[in-house]
């Protein structure tokens, strides 16, 4: 009988056949197999951001790297950094900066609460590509929201200074 573990189902698949009598059980995982080096016996070990335990016959696998985090902005102004959400909730215009500084494939998301509206300004250099629309270059380009709830997800496409609109629900005005 030969066992081997399916990740897309969760279960252990397995087969039986003539043999000696041994089961064997196998890992698959996204880079590279495990398999027993004492018959039955297979160790778990957490990388970066990732912890395990065990308790009885149950391995827990937890993850607390990174994440993404969400901030709710009550003023009318805010920086914003890579990896975070904001929710811009204030009866006047909200006005989100981008980073001065992110890496390629960094993104930043906003969404609307606050009868105000939102705006997401720029520093020197950038640029948000918005489908065929672009910001003018700089500190006086922006895009602006025009409805309460309107969202978007920016992802930085050229390291500093160009962002892309990855996802977006609601309109905006492109300067």
């Amino acid at each position: 009988m030969a066992y081997k573990y399916n990740p897309f189902t969760g279960e252990l698949d397995y087969t039986v056949g003539p043999g000696t009598g041994t089961a064997s059980i196998e890992f698959d995982s996204d880079s590279g197999t495990a398999n027993p080096t004492i018959p039955g016996v297979i160790t778990f070990s957490g990388g970066a951001g990732i912890a395990t335990s065990a308790t009885g016959s149950t391995v827990t696998i937890t993850s607390s790297a990174g994440g993404f985090t969400w901030n709710e902005v009550t003023g009318t102004s805010q920086s914003m950094a890579v990896e975070n959400g904001y929710i811009a909730n204030n009866a006047g215009l909200v006005t989100l900066t981008l980073p001065a500084t992110a890496s390629i494939g960094e993104v930043v998301q906003v969404i609307g609460k606050g009868a105000g509206l939102y705006k997401i300004a720029q520093n020197a250099g950038q640029t948000i590509h918005y489908i065929s629309s672009d910001t003018t270059t700089g500190v006086g380009g922006s895009l602006t929201a025009i409805e309460q709830y309107a969202a978007l997800e920016l992802v930085c496409i050229t390291a500093n200074t160009d962002w892309a609109v990855l996802d977006s629900s609601g309109n905006f005005t492109v300067v």
